[in-house]
């Protein structure tokens, strides 16, 4: 019975998700005037600018999954081009770091789910109200409010995953590259039930924190993670036009990519990090 459960809820988290990307893209289809077009020319104007608008977006709400679902459903509403979309993506990777270090420090992560139900109600009365004639504005609020929904049920469809439930994996960890490829897989597969590289990051630096994790193992599940991370750009490219999932292919190679390179250099690098903090 809890196996059928899950599956409802995920299809229920995966539904709102959809649905909310539909709503939003219609709406900002329906609103967006010239000035919009116009702010986001400015934007992602060039690559830099595309890349710290990226960052920005992603440090404000601390989910790059938000921030790559928003970018493809720019793309696919055609206020986007692959080009410009191309550098925040990029920038989205960057900024998404910030909720680690925040983890690190603090062991805090804002929850994007705060920002769902005020945006949908702020939508509905847009919409509600027929002399304001924000119709379609409030419309793509509610589509926001329900994406952001979505994302967070997604994050909570597995609640009992954390750092106790996935110990046994401290076996895995002294037998050497097979270690670092099982900690890659295991952090992506972490990132994928989760749908949030800052949960899995979060529950990666406790392990680690509480010596159940080696250093390396726990940089190779860092790692995966980053290819985990890919999954809601994935998702919300579903029934999209050529471009939003272009969009998202790009943002999965770009992941993929990085996480290649960095594992066939990894001990180079964590020399690297040894040296930057001792």
């Amino acid at each position: 019975m809890s196996v059928i459960n899950l599956l409802l809820q995920l299809i229920g988290a995966l539904g709102f998700l959809l649905y909310g990307m539909k709503l939003m893209s219609d709406g900002i289809q329906k609103s967006a005037g010239e000035s919009l077009h116009r702010i986001l020319g400015l934007m992602t104007g060039n690559r830099v600018l595309a890349m710290l608008t990226g960052m920005f977006i992603t440090m404000i709400i601390q989910s790059s999954g938000a921030t790559t679902v928003m970018v493809v459903s720019f793309v696919n509403a055609g206020l986007l081009s692959l080009t410009q979309s191309v550098g925040i993506i990029f920038g989205a990777n960057i900024g998404t770091t910030i909720t680690a270090w925040i983890v690190a420090f603090f062991g805090f992560n804002f929850k994007i789910s705060a920002m769902a139900i005020p945006l949908f109600g702020i939508g509905f009365f847009l919409t509600s109200f027929k002399k304001i004639k924000r119709q379609n504005v409030g419309e793509a609020l509610m589509g926001f409010g329900l994406l952001f929904l979505g994302l967070d049920l997604l994050s909570k469809a597995i609640p009992t995953l954390d750092a106790s439930s996935i110990g046994f994996l401290s076996a895995w960890t002294d037998k050497g590259l097979l270690s670092i490829l099982i900690g890659i897989i295991a952090g992506m597969i972490i990132t994928v039930l989760l749908h949030s590289s800052s949960a899995s990051t979060a529950i990666i630096l406790t392990m680690s924190y509480n010596g159940l994790l080696p250093w390396e193992f726990a940089a190779s599940m860092v790692l995966g993670s980053n290819i985990g991370s890919t999954i809601d750009a994935v998702i919300a490219a579903w029934g999209t036009k050529v471009n939003a999932r272009r969009a998202a292919l790009i943002h999965v190679m770009f992941n993929v990519t990085g996480t290649v390179l960095a594992a066939i250099f990894l001990r180079p690098l964590l020399t690297l990090v040894d040296f930057l903090v001792p």
